[in-house]
């Protein structure tokens, strides 16, 4: 053996000793550390009370650790245990890392027992334990804390029932419970006497009646009286009852014929609905009748019935009569309430009720009058009446705006007289401008300028309407007229104009009397030859008429006159004129209603509100235009006609009231 092996030798027998010294060094460590946690890693568990410690069991559920005897010993810093023990509930608990080394005490609780009742006959009924309400139901299922209980039980149709008992720890009490009914007493007095029923059974209602629990019915019933129904319930909490029961008689059943109708019938003082031929009255031995109607004689009657009694009435009344007199300014036929009586003047006796009296005239107005003629006390009643025209006049607005936006003037001519057409030896007369007597009587509305682009087309601007045939206004004439409910004014045929109606109130051009009347005679001192007078020079801003600015398209113009305006103006652009209307002075010419005729008409007539004969083809227009500029044109007399449209011809439209 060589040196290098004894160097082997001692190495492996110094590695051999160093291992033994480690283990044992391993060794005194654990059992160090073994004698720390059973000195400070532990914990004694008392278990409460006495009769649970004699069966507890300690049971570690988490945790490093084991139970020896009553105490804990753990590794963890926190376990968790259960402590069990026969009759009583288990207890969790967890034990923390400063719950070691020291002493900790459990009361354990006893388990709960059970309690099963139930009840004979089975019904619903309120359980009371120690006073306190449990439950309502046939049978009672709880669990309670071990001890002495007092239980109640309770039920509208039943006694009370208590009874003592002891629960005990982990165990079934089973209880029977027989209740026992109860009985109930009702007292009853009947006015007047008659039957009694409850439930169905007749019974003695002179002496205290015995029922069972529960609700009951009760029916009365007395001949000649009204039935009375009522219920009772006989419960725990109220047994007995008193009732005292007063039946009603039976109404009166009364059938009446009352002549006349619609009078007022009173029994007993009270007014009756006599809509039903039949109706009910509240009885009373004596019915006192009255029966009263204005202009009739009331009757009265007196009548003993008995409960329940049907009562045949028949009653006429006699009327009462008073005399009036009618009287009126004209022979007028008279009438009260629709009834022809007679003609004015008149006197006599009519029924003493109110009535409407009315008198009436061909070509008159009817009046009417609310009287109410009193019996002793004659009246007089005096009529004036107006002519249909004049009430239709006198309540006519004075003016008002169309459908169409056009705004309208009433005209009252008032029996108007006036000069139409010029004399020949008028300067710038022309020979178709004949003289003509006009009275001019019937009122009539007109507008108050003529119609513009947008009032005719429903759109446009505000300058007047030009460039239509005069039937192509008469037409539209007739159609606002309809829109209105006003009587066309103009008949057709086949779509075309075929005349007129001179009694329709529908739309109309102006006739050429009227244009002439309200340019040179209406609201003037005078008939003048100008609409503004008869000086023939222009004033200022009198109307559109070809000034200064038609030139140089024209040769014909007023020097010196500025109106403003080259070419058509929009409507009222300028002042009205003394008959409060506008363009009457330039601007269009207007279209009117007359055909044109070149027939002198006789010298020595008086025309009245002149239409002329219908005839197709020219019509007259009137007026000055703003092209015009000579002393011909611009006299009121100025007439022209044609059929065809123009750029300077428009229309202004009335209408008789």
């Amino acid at each position: 053996m060589n040196r290098f092996d004894d160097d082997l030798r001692r190495a492996a027998r110094g590695k051999r000793t160093t291992a033994v010294i480690a283990s044992f060094a391993i060794l005194v460590f654990g059992l160090v550390l073994a004698g720390y946690f059973l000195s400070f890693r532990s914990l004694s568990i008392t278990v409460q009370p006495e009769n649970a410690k004699q069966t507890a069991m300690i049971e570690v559920t988490d945790g490093l650790a084991f139970s020896l005897a009553s105490r804990i010993y753990a590794v963890s810093d926190q376990v968790q245990i259960n402590i069990s023990a026969a009759k009583f509930q288990t207890a969790n608990l967890a034990i923390h890392d400063s719950d070691f080394g020291s002493d900790m005490t459990v009361n354990l609780l006893p388990k709960p027992g059970r309690l099963l009742a139930s009840v004979t006959p089975s019904t619903s009924v309120n359980w009371y334990l120690n006073g306190d309400f449990v439950s309502q139901s046939n049978r009672l299922d709880t669990e309670l804390a071990p001890g002495d209980y007092q239980l109640a039980v309770t039920s509208d149709y039943h006694e009370r029932v208590e009874r003592n008992l002891t629960i005990a720890a982990d165990d079934d009490t089973s209880l029977a419970i027989d209740l026992p009914g109860i009985t109930g007493t009702l007292r009853a007095t009947m006015t007047p006497p008659g039957t009694m029923l409850i439930d169905g059974q007749p019974v003695d209602s002179t002496s205290p009646i015995t029922l069972g629990p529960g609700p009951h019915h009760i029916d009365l019933a007395a001949p000649g009286h009204k039935s009375v129904s009522d219920s009772i319930t006989i419960t725990q909490t109220q047994r007995d009852f008193t009732r005292s029961y007063n039946l009603q008689p039976l109404p009166i059943r009364m059938q009446h014929q009352l002549t006349p109708p619609g009078g007022s019938l009173y029994v007993n003082g009270k007014r009756q609905d006599i809509r039903k031929n039949t109706i009910e009255i509240p009885y009373r031995k004596t019915l006192d009748i009255e029966y009263a109607k204005p202009g009739f004689v009331t009757k009265t009657q007196s009548q003993t019935v008995a409960p329940g009694e049907k009562v045949a009435l028949s009653l006429v009344l006699d009327p009462e009569f008073a005399d009036i007199t009618v009287t009126a300014n004209i022979t007028a036929d008279i009438y009260l309430d629709g009834q022809l009586l007679g003609a004015t003047p008149l006197q006599i006796s009519v029924p003493t009720v109110p009535a409407t009296l009315e008198v009436r005239a061909d070509g008159y107005q009817s009046e009417t009058k609310s009287i109410t003629p009193k019996p002793k006390q004659p009246q007089i009643h005096n009529f004036t009446l107006i002519t249909t025209a004049a009430a239709k006049l006198q309540n006519a607005p004075q003016s008002y705006k169309n459908t169409k936006g056009i705004d309208f003037r009433l005209i009252k001519p008032r029996n108007a007289r006036f000069e139409m057409g010029g004399k020949r030896s008028e300067k710038g007369q022309r020979a178709n401008e004949f003289l003509r007597q006009i009275e001019l009587q019937r009122p009539f509305y007109v507008a108050t300028h003529e119609l513009t682009e947008a009032q005719f087309y429903g759109k446009g601007s505000n300058l007047p309407v030009v460039n239509l045939t005069w039937e192509q206004v008469a037409i539209f004439c007739n159609k606002i007229s309809m829109t209105e409910g006003l009587t066309p004014f103009y008949s057709t045929k086949n779509g075309r104009i075929s005349g007129f109606d001179p009694k329709a109130d529908g739309y109309r051009l102006i006739s050429e009397a009227e244009w002439e009347f309200l340019a040179r005679a209406y609201r003037r001192p005078k008939q003048t030859i100008f609409p503004w007078g008869d000086d023939a020079v222009v004033p200022p801003n009198v109307g559109n008429l070809a000034g200064d600015k038609a030139k140089p398209a024209s040769d014909s113009y007023i020097a010196g006159y500025q109106d403003g305006f080259s070419g058509l103006a929009p409507a009222k652009s300028f002042p009205a004129d003394q008959s409060g209307l506008y363009d009457f002075v330039g601007n269009v010419s207007e279209w009117t209603h007359d055909s044109y005729m070149f027939t002198p008409p006789p010298s020595d007539k008086i025309e009245t509100d002149p239409l002329g004969q219908y005839s197709a083809g020219s019509h007259v227009i009137k007026g000055a235009n703003f092209k015009s500029a000579n002393r011909t044109e611009l006299r009121a007399a100025f007439r022209d006609g044609s059929d065809a449209p123009r750029d300077d011809v428009g229309f202004r439209l009335a209408r008789y009231l």
